[in-house]
């Protein structure tokens, strides 16, 4: 190990912050995270496992602004918003259309570009360095289509991602039911990205990151911050609801709950939350697919995991506070089961997760605005558990005084507006 050996906060237990607090460890660094919940069970728990190599994209893209109508008003849209939220969410929803011109799209995924092609090998790295195996494999990605219409639809993104080096299979009927056997005959047309790698559990692979970070020392308090104190500029102690503690640095990568972390800090950042919903089906019996699978017509995944068929699907706006609805997730059973005939209708978990999403869909990695000692790792909306590892090695470096081997300056909070 290297590195000057400093007292580290991480703020956030979640998939990113704990393969950051491994990668602070690995230079030398004494680390403490602090989170009340356990590492991986929150957000980072229920997505559809994609390391998505090919998530360079942008979540705003051309066209979303004829689409407000249908978030508004249909509760089957795969973009949803709730009416008594809209008015908090007005200033978030300015900047993502800003963001969702096609100038500002080909700007954004160019960004991106820059970080997500290697986040795959970021993972394989710190498990192979800390003999993690068994989680994570090599099957790639898919996505199905109905027809020529829905798919034709995809077009400008599947020909911006391969512009900037993503590999895209076209698949014919034929070909799809050699990949995916189990899948209904219907879908005429696929893309297959084979670089991706799925994660077959995702809350199995922040705990293993886990284990080996207490297995080194390292510390889990399950504490929930509630203020910092300050000398100048810089943070001198962080206060929870149960102690205070002293740190000669401080990393926030507190998934959604990180605008409130950066309030307290005294600045404020556009992030809102992409509230996203799965619903675990059990598949002892069922058909069996490889891979994730996403049915385009209907804006949806299925993912194989460790524990059963996970289906996932939409994204609704309502804030980190309003009750969970789940009632557009049970509406896909049906379809799902079309897609995967013979799939079972036993639902064993039912679960809402919260993306931390910025207006133009790029994560917040780099300093703290006027703060000499606080650095920011949030804010990847579907793009969390890709980039954890990569925006580990990322803040290890920041911590330690080096600069990244790759450009954060895209990514710093000093793109917005800050306001205190």
């Amino acid at each position: 190990m290297t590195g000057s050996g400093k007292s580290v906060i991480v703020v956030g237990a979640g998939i990113v912050g704990v393969a950051t607090a491994l990668c602070l460890q690995m230079e030398g660094h004494r680390v403490t995270v602090l989170d009340p919940k356990a590492p991986g069970t929150a957000t980072s728990f229920g997505n559809a496992g994609s390391i998505a190599i090919g998530g360079m994209y942008p979540t705003g893209s051309p066209g979303n602004l004829k689409q407000v109508p249908k978030m508004l008003l249909d509760p089957a849209s795969a973009v949803s918003v709730r009416w008594s939220y809209l008015p908090r969410m007005l200033p978030w929803f300015v900047r993502f259309f800003a963001a969702s011109r096609p100038s500002r799209v080909a700007q954004i995924a160019s960004e991106l570009a820059t970080i997500v092609p290697t986040a795959g090998a970021a993972h394989l790295a710190l498990m192979k360095a800390h003999r993690i195996e068994g989680i994570v494999k090599p099957l790639g990605w898919l996505k199905v289509y109905t027809g020529e219409k829905s798919f034709a639809g995809t077009r400008e993104e599947r020909e911006t991602i391969e512009r900037l080096g993503a590999n895209v299979q076209i698949l014919n009927q034929d070909e799809l039911r050699q990949l995916e056997p189990a899948l209904a005959p219907h879908f005429t047309h696929g893309a297959f990205q084979p670089d991706n790698h799925f994660v077959t559990s995702p809350v199995k692979l922040s705990e293993a990151y886990a284990e080996a970070f207490t297995g080194l020392g390292g510390r889990f308090l399950a504490e929930k911050v509630t203020r910092f104190e300050f000398d100048g500029n810089r943070v001198r102690k962080v206060v929870t609801d149960l102690g205070m503690y002293e740190a000669d640095d401080v990393v926030v990568c507190a998934g959604a709950w990180s605008g409130r972390i950066c309030r307290m800090l005294g600045f404020t950042v556009p992030l809102d939350t992409e509230r996203g919903y799965h619903l675990n089906i059990t598949s002892e019996d069922g058909p069996k697919l490889s891979r994730p699978v996403v049915v385009g017509d209907h804006s949806f995944v299925l993912a194989p995991m460790q524990d059963g068929i996970r289906l996932t699907s939409g994204v609704e706006f309502a804030g980190l506070d309003a009750p969970p609805d789940f009632r557009r997730i049970r509406r896909m059973v049906p379809l799902a089961q079309k897609a995967l005939p013979g799939l079972s209708d036993t639902v064993t978990r039912e679960w809402l997760g919260f993306r931390p999403s910025t207006p133009d869909s790029k994560p917040v990695i780099g300093s703290a605005p006027g703060i000499s000692n606080v650095f920011l790792g949030f804010g990847h909306g579907h793009i969390g558990l890709t980039l954890a590892a990569q925006t580990g090695v990322m803040l290890a470096a920041l911590v330690s005084r080096r600069m990244p081997e790759m450009d954060i300056a895209p990514f710093s909070a000093e793109r917005f507006s800050l306001s205190v």
